[in-house]
């Protein structure tokens, strides 16, 4: 079964996020990110929703805990704590 790891986060400004965002393509690739999605708000920029896939329902979860990840998150311009929550597909 395949796994999803959705984040709904919010960043200081979307157009330097989606920079560090695309930068990290391999950071996430070597972790387990088999594609990705994103989407933002159109009333407000700062609002982003993230989806990433992955093989299985470890991968994901290992990746949401990976301690990198949330260093890349905030250095990136993520602001709080983003929600994120994994699902496996049934």
């Amino acid at each position: 079964m395949s796994a999803v790891l959705m984040i709904r986060a919010n960043v200081a400004s979307y157009d330097p996020w989606r920079i560090e965002y695309d930068n990290g393509a391999t950071f996430r690739r070597e972790h387990g990110v088999r594609g990705d999605e994103v989407y933002c708000s159109p009333e407000d920029m700062t609002s982003v929703f993230v989806l990433h896939y992955f093989d299985t329902l470890e991968a994901a979860k290992s990746f949401s805990s990976n301690s990198e990840f949330a260093d890349r998150m905030k250095s990136s311009g993520v602001i709080g704590a983003p929600r994120m929550v994994v699902a496996e597909t049934r």
